[in-house]
């Protein structure tokens, strides 16, 4: 079992899409969960159902749609004040799967491999002109 829990959070669907997508090729996410912010949601209300989700005795990765936007800040907030928090912005659907598969502990090492997954799964994939 993976040690730390997994946590996508995003603007509108986007996050229950991609951990949707990862079961789909990865077979079933436990301790994995989506938090989408929808129109009218404040960064309160948003926060409190981020924070509804997560176990405050596991250590959680929070991967977010953009960096500086509200479901990122949000994440980022909670994880000054949660050291077992950590949050990578910028996710796809290579990172989830990264993420999802992951059998280690989340500490630096980690993260740093999940980053370089989620920037090397971004490719210019143009055919090439003569």
């Amino acid at each position: 079992m993976r040690p730390f829990d997994v946590l996508v959070a995003s603007h509108g669907p986007v996050a229950a899409s991609l951990l949707a997508a990862a079961e789909m090729i990865c077979g079933s996410a436990s301790r994995a969960a989506a938090v989408s912010l929808e129109p009218g949601d404040s960064p309160e209300s948003f926060g409190e159902r981020l924070t509804s989700v997560l176990d405050p005795q596991r250590p959680t990765l929070i991967l977010t749609d953009l960096n500086g936007g509200t479901p990122h800040n949000v994440a980022c907030a909670l994880a000054r004040r949660v050291a077992a928090i950590r949050c990578i912005a910028g996710v796809n659907l290579g990172l989830v799967i990264e993420a999802i598969t992951s059998d280690e502990e989340l500490d630096d090492a980690l993260v740093e491999r999940l980053v370089t997954a989620a920037r090397e799964a971004v490719v210019d994939a143009s055919p090439s002109v003569a």
